[in-house]
Parts: structure tokens; C-alpha cells; sequence
């Protein structure tokens, strides 16, 4: 097994797990303060495959370059973190565990509190 495929199929038992959390802790079902972190290929996938994904409200990335575009296949709109600030933003999934802390120190400078989870 790939390390690639061993990483995709964490991220998609995770998913599994996850999808009640998001579906319960949403009032009404509307998902509009849950973002993931990182546009590349694993946001990409994870709001294209994952179950519950695409209610993913933004996908949020550091690069200017993929800022104010959206993800194929859903259309989910990609952010800067600075459009985040003011925003009820419940939580912050990590598409990369070598972002987790970095994610951790800019919440706060950003006025958010989130739950921050590692995909």
C-alpha cells in the first residue's frame, strides 16, 4: 500500500466519524461555520469525496494564487485566512498536520476560537 492511498483512506474513516459531528452540531443542519484548511489536492478531494464534504463552506489557503477561485466539482469557494475575521466560524479541518500549529497561532489573530481538527 501507496503512503498516498494509506493517507486517503485515514482521511476517509476519519470522514466517516466526522459526519455526525458536523451533521449534529449544526443547528438546523445549515453547515455555514465549518472550513477547511488547504486548497490543494487533499481540500480538493476531501469536499469532492468525502461524505458531508461538500457542505464545507470555504476552503481557506495561505496562496494569493488560489484565493478567490473555487474547487472543481463543487464550486466550494477557496479564501484567504483574512476573510475569516468576524466570521462564526465553528471549526477549522487541517487538510496537512504540519499546518495544525501554524492554524492554531493565526486563529487567534483572526479573532476566532474554532475547534481546529487534523484531517
Amino acid at each position: 500500500m501507496t503512503a498516498g492511498l494509506s493517507r486517503l483512506e485515514g482521511l476517509i474513516r476519519w470522514s466517516a466519524a466526522s459526519t455526525k459531528t458536523i451533521a449534529t452540531k449544526s443547528p438546523g443542519g445549515a453547515i455555514t461555520d465549518y472550513l477547511a484548511w488547504g486548497a490543494g489536492s487533499n481540500g480538493i478531494t476531501f469536499v469532492n469525496v468525502v461524505p458531508e464534504g461538500a457542505r464545507i463552506s470555504a476552503l481557506v489557503d495561505v496562496n494569493p494564487h488560489k484565493q478567490e477561485r473555487f474547487a472543481p466539482g463543487t464550486g466550494t469557494a477557496v479564501v484567504g485566512p483574512e476573510s475569516l475575521r468576524g466570521r462564526p466560524v465553528r471549526s477549522i479541518i487541517v487538510m496537512n498536520p504540519l499546518y495544525r500549529d501554524e492554524v492554531a497561532q493565526a486563529a487567534p489573530k483572526l479573532d476566532l476560537a474554532p475547534d481546529i481538527i487534523v484531517a
